[in-house]
């Protein structure tokens, strides 16, 4: 008999005594605003109605506790992202400000920031095609970006197509090229993949197959 009665203490103890620092924890967070959920509740005649086994009264103060803890927690978490944004985004602009007071490295800094959002900007089409180049002789090819269609010049009485070629594993760095139509191949590859292919070093590699030539 003595064994049964340790062990169902042992199992019973730990839950009750869980329940009743719940239980104080609870009442500390919710007695602030008790009386004012309350009030609110009786005057709308809300939840003050008896209940299974729970009066009237008991419904009413369960009720106002369970509405107190959502309320805390809903205005804890809009308060921990609130400053949470704005701490991250007064960080960020704080360091961007900081850069840009550093000579020489403001200049580098800022050419490769818009550069940055020239490339990454989704509201611009920055490139309209991916093609192969070739670049930097004959016999090789390099993966180019069309940035602007028909570019002319009086040098030749062709008509050029200014191509981007993006650098390796950089691709904010590379060359500005015109090219005749017929010196290009033009592939199924998409923009994002291209960029992919390039900051991985070729690792990356989607496939592509070759198009028709561009009108």
């Amino acid at each position: 008999m003595k064994k049964l009665f340790l062990t169902g203490l042992a199992i019973l103890l730990p839950v009750v005594v869980t329940i009743i620092v719940i239980g104080f924890i609870v009442n500390i967070l919710t007695a602030p605003f008790l009386g004012v959920v309350e009030g609110i509740l009786i005057h709308y005649d809300l939840l003050d109605h008896k209940f299974l086994f729970f009066s009237g009264k008991q419904v009413l103060l369960l009720s106002s506790k369970i509405l107190i803890l959502l309320g805390l927690v809903a205005s804890t978490l809009l308060i921990g992202f609130v400053a949470r944004f704005f701490f991250v985004h007064y960080l960020f602009r704080f360091g961007d400000y900081l850069i840009h007071k550093i000579p020489l490295i403001n200049k580098i800094y800022k050419a490769t920031q818009d550069v940055v959002h020239t490339l990454f900007n989704k509201e611009k089409t920055s490139f309209s095609q991916v093609v192969l180049v070739p670049f930097p002789h004959s016999n090789s090819y390099c993966i180019g970006l069309i940035t602007s269609n028909l570019a002319t010049t009086g040098l030749h009485k062709d008509e050029f197509i200014s191509v981007f070629v993006p650098g390796t594993p950089n691709p904010t760095m590379g060359f500005v090229l015109l090219f005749k139509q017929d010196q290009m191949i033009n592939v199924d590859m998409g923009v994002d993949d291209a960029f992919k292919f390039i900051v991985s070093c070729g690792v990356i590699f989607s496939g592509f197959t070759k198009e028709k030539p561009l009108s």
